[in-house]
């Protein structure tokens, strides 16, 4: 059974006990994270319970073929549900998804994954399956950063000037995670009742950690490439691998985007930057235009290709991931038109 969006939030509040397992899957890591914490949290409010949460991934059931069906057999000493949480660096073989389904295990699975094609064995299965439930988990819209954005609002009794929010959807990426802990910063600085302004929000957002961040971002497609790995190395004190391929992803998009309205309507790149909605941070405009005169939109689709295969190749080699995303920023920066 596959749940999206509303149905999904729903189930995450108040989850089912009458389940065998759930899959969570998709581009947005953060909210994956989100999402499995709290149905963890639900079933064993006491995580630290070494007999009521195990928790595997996919190279031990790779290396000790046995362990998922021991796993699966084992049942609680107390009447409490048992979680085993399978965290997927891979999907699941065929014969590992029949152990799980034909198992019919009392304790309770979740399962963590990345990308999952429509050909998985993993979705597959899961999706015919009644007993089990489906969560995918894509990268946040602008629709669904405002919609969270105005619920936290109304949770806290705050209201808010439109530009503020126009600035915080330009100033923060799709990820679920990083989304979160922005809006509950600008938040935390204000009490009920209060109305929040554009002001306000800029100087809490621009803080050292976002504009670290978006440097490296300037700097690679500035071309700056002799700066990438120092700048990378200190951004890393913040933000992991994952976020700062998605935060690069996002800045090609809107790369692309200003191409895209710059041809349309024939205007200078210093128009075009004003001009686009959710804004973009003022102090990023003179480096906005300086990329949108070093790239075309054909080179910038191919970087799309080289984020993409970065983030397959750093889910199938974690220890990795840092090594990996920091070649990939200087082959970025390094490419000719």
């Amino acid at each position: 059974m596959i749940l999206r969006n509303k149905q999904a939030d729903d189930f995450i509040k108040n989850p089912s006990d009458d389940i065998q397992g759930i899959l969570l899957y998709g581009q947005d890591s953060g909210l994956i994270n989100h999402r499995t914490k709290a149905l963890v949290s639900h079933y064993i409010p006491n995580k630290n319970d070494p007999f009521l949460l195990s928790t595997i991934n996919s190279s031990q059931i790779n290396d000790d073929p046995g362990l998922l069906a021991d796993e699966l057999d084992t049942f609680a000493l107390t009447n409490d549900k048992r979680v085993i949480l399978l965290d997927l660096s891979s999907d699941l073989k065929k014969e590992q998804v029949d152990c799980i389904i034909e198992s019919k295990s009392q304790s309770i699975l979740i399962i963590n994954a990345g990308e999952l094609k429509t050909s998985s064995p993993s979705r597959k299965a899961f999706e015919s399956d009644k007993n089990f439930i489906v969560i995918p988990c894509y990268n946040s819209s602008n629709i669904d950063i405002m919609a969270l954005l105005n619920s936290k609002l109304k949770d806290r009794d705050l209201t808010m000037h439109k530009d503020a929010k126009d600035l915080i959807m330009a100033s923060l990426g799709n990820d679920y995670g990083n989304t979160t802990s922005e809006i509950e910063k600008i938040l935390n600085h204000h009490q009920s009742g209060d109305e929040i302004s554009k002001s306000e929000v800029e100087s809490i957002i621009v803080s050292s950690s976002n504009i670290i961040v978006t440097d490296l971002v300037d700097t690679v497609f500035e071309k700056k490439t002799k700066s990438v790995s120092r700048l990378y190395h200190s951004v890393l004190d913040e933000f992991n691998p994952a976020q700062i391929l998605i935060i690069t992803s996002n800045h090609v998009i809107k790369l692309m985007e200003l191409l895209a309205e710059k041809d349309d309507l024939n205007i200078p790149n210093k128009q075009v930057i004003e001009n686009i909605k959710p804004p973009i941070f003022f102090k990023r405009h003179p480096s906005f235009q300086k990329q949108l005169n070093t790239w075309n939109r054909g080179t910038l689709s191919d970087i799309i290709e080289i984020l993409s295969e970065t983030t397959i190749e750093s889910r199938k080699n974690n220890d990795l991931s840092v090594e990996l995303t920091e070649r990939c920023l200087l082959k970025i920066s390094s490419l000719k038109n």
